[in-house]
């Protein structure tokens, strides 16, 4: 009779912890969501980027969601030492094993934070120019102009120099057109800078730049200075190299021509 008194209690006992650990389960699930749900709110009204807003989300929710577990295996009487010892072995074995791995996200992290660039940033590197298409956490992916998809490792551009022209509101277009020595610089000056000055998308200020900029052998070499806002900044660049020709054209300017001079020396044989 006392045996069946113990077991009834014991297993009374354990009854009371299931219920109680189920409690923890639910009471502990919901109270998960409902953090991560004012979390959310609160990076969103933060305008933190949505890319770093779920990945720290997802981190949190599996972080929160194994305390949650772990607590419930508490509850039933199970010892969680060695369970805790196990995940923080497995948790370091899998951080070694994807050391590379959260390097980039590492680096992802800092350039959504710091914003080096955005979507939509016209940038170069490595020799690719184009546009930002994503800015994922471990690659960015820029679309070339010739709509070709690069995908480089956010560690590239954290670690490495890049350009972005799209950080300014303006750009400076630059151009270089060789005259031939007869022709009449100034007269070539004044009708580029009339059509400068007529279009609509270069800017009066920074004052439009048109000037020798070399003196060479079979060449004047002329520098061309005009600014635009960035988005017109093609246009622009196009627009101008047409008028160039235009003005070579009219004006009868000859391009100049590469001249190699070759000398012929004839030694007399004696026979």
């Amino acid at each position: 009779m006392k045996m069946l008194d113990r077991l009834i209690e014991k297993y009374a006992g354990f009854g009371m912890s299931v219920i109680e650990a189920t409690i923890i389960f639910i009471v502990g699930w919901y109270a998960v969501k409902i953090i991560l749900h004012i979390l959310s709110k609160m990076m969103r009204r933060s305008q933190i980027d949505a890319i770093i807003e779920n990945f720290v989300i997802s981190i949190l929710n599996i972080g929160l969601k194994i305390i949650v577990i772990i607590t419930v295996i508490a509850q039933l009487g199970v010892p969680t030492t060695s369970l805790v010892a196990v995940l923080t072995t497995a948790g370091a074995a899998i951080a070694l094993g994807l050391q590379d791995s959260m390097k980039g996200i590492a680096s992802g992290i800092t350039i959504l934070f710091s914003k080096p660039f955005i979507k939509g940033d016209i940038i170069e590197i490595d020799g690719y120019v184009g546009t930002v298409q994503e800015i994922q956490l471990l690659y960015t992916i820029v679309m070339t102009f010739d709509n070709k998809m690069v995908v480089i490792p956010n560690n590239d551009l954290v670690s490495s120099s890049f350009v972005n022209y799209s950080h300014e509101d303006i750009r400076r277009v630059t151009m270089t057109v060789e005259l031939h020595p007869d022709s009449d610089v100034q007269k070539f000056k004044s009708a580029l800078m009339k059509v400068i000055d007529q279009h609509p998308y270069a800017l009066k200020e920074p004052a439009p730049v048109v000037k020798i900029g070399e003196y060479k052998e079979r060449s004047v070499s002329m520098q061309i200075w005009v600014w635009s806002k960035n988005e017109y900044f093609y246009d622009l660049n196009d627009d101008l190299w047409v008028a160039v020709r235009d003005i070579f054209k009219e004006q009868n300017i000859k391009i100049p021509s590469q001249q190699i001079d070759v000398h012929i020396q004839q030694n007399d044989i004696k026979s």
